[in-house]
């Protein structure tokens, strides 16, 4: 599937771009300031436009497929158009187009990649992982696809699984997650909680996780400690730890986890300090230098992880490594009765 943009505004509307993203996979993206009569469709295509484009593109798609405008549900679109709120589709040349007018929310989508499953598969290696999971996959005739996630765990992307499929898989590999980690967590955790200590992610766990409804069942808060005044008043961490082995260091997250556990009073905690760049490195702490806890009220575990990448790519890894510890940690698994 293509996806076009059309309106100026679009290259400064990141936010709601990434919003989009998280329901389709696309093919190629383009952006257009404005949209011509000329349009001729190669592949499905999603057209997202504004409040100022939509008018302009629906006059033309209808002329395309020759239809009249009709307003239905205080919605312009061609009159035989499929159609729900603030979407509508057709065919062009035997190709379907979706246009949405995106706003506030994300609309119906018409086009829709197939639907796929999520096999996280932790604790074991690329080629140990297919060797147990290939005779299986195979076995049911499944096409897959593998991917080395950042946070080094693997990523099996096939179709939907019946629930025996499951089962064979948990049988073959117990350390397995089915289906979005996040929403695991929210669906498996609770009643137990988790909490973050974070500073060079500043937040960004726990707005992947509050991103998902239901969140709060196993989420009450957070601290974003970025500066030492903050991972000194508010976690505890105490000011000999910080001036002697710095905010970048094992001793500084073992206390933000300490600290984050009991002002929250939650189950388990995950902290992370690091350098995130691109300035603030040093020759024994280079940029990518980033220090990961986890932690239950028993017992704490602090990895060093060395980075590469830009700034946002750093904090992606940063994040994502925290997840698969705490999977690990508190072995979240995916369980199949």
């Amino acid at each position: 599937m293509d996806i076009i943009f059309v309106g100026k505004e679009w290259k400064f509307k990141k936010a709601l771009q990434e919003e989009l993203f998280r329901y389709i996979n696309y093919n190629a993206l383009t952006y257009l300031d404005t949209f011509d009569i000329n349009f001729n469709p190669k592949n499905e295509t999603l057209i997202v436009t504004s409040q100022k484009t939509y008018p302009l593109v629906a006059r033309i798609i209808a002329r395309l497929v020759n239809q009249n405008l009709i307003i239905k549900d205080d919605f312009l679109v061609p009159e035989n158009a499929k159609f729900s709120k603030n979407s509508f589709l057709v065919k062009i040349n035997e190709k379907n187009i979706n246009v949405i007018l995106l706003e506030d929310t994300v609309p119906e989508i018409f086009i829709i990649t197939p639907e796929y499953e999520e096999i996280n598969v932790f604790r074991f290696d690329k080629d140990t992982a297919l060797m147990f999971l290939e005779p299986i996959l195979h076995a049911h005739k499944l096409d897959f696809t593998v991917i080395e996630n950042e946070g080094n765990f693997l990523q099996i992307f096939t179709e939907p699984l019946e629930k025996n499929i499951k089962k064979e898989i948990i049988n073959s590999i117990p350390y397995v997650i089915f289906g979005n980690i996040f929403e695991h967590i929210i669906n498996t955790l609770p009643p137990q909680k988790i909490t973050f200590a974070e500073s060079c992610t500043g937040g960004l766990i726990a707005s992947n996780l509050t991103k998902i409804s239901g969140s709060s069942r196993c989420f009450d808060g957070s601290v974003v400690s970025y500066a030492n005044r903050i991972k000194e008043e508010w976690l505890g961490v105490s000011r000999q730890t910080l001036e002697k082995y710095g905010a970048v260091s094992e001793q500084t997250v073992k206390e933000m986890l300490l600290g984050a556990i009991e002002i929250s009073k939650a189950n388990y905690a995950i902290a992370v300090s690091g350098i995130a760049g691109p300035t603030g490195g040093t020759p024994n702490k280079p940029v990518g230098t980033v220090y990961i806890g986890v932690a239950d009220r028993k017992s704490l575990k602090v990895e060093l992880y060395h980075f590469k990448g830009d700034r946002n790519y750093i904090q992606y890894k940063a994040m994502m490594n925290g997840i698969r510890m705490f999977i690990d940690f508190s072995q979240l698994y995916s369980k199949i009765s």
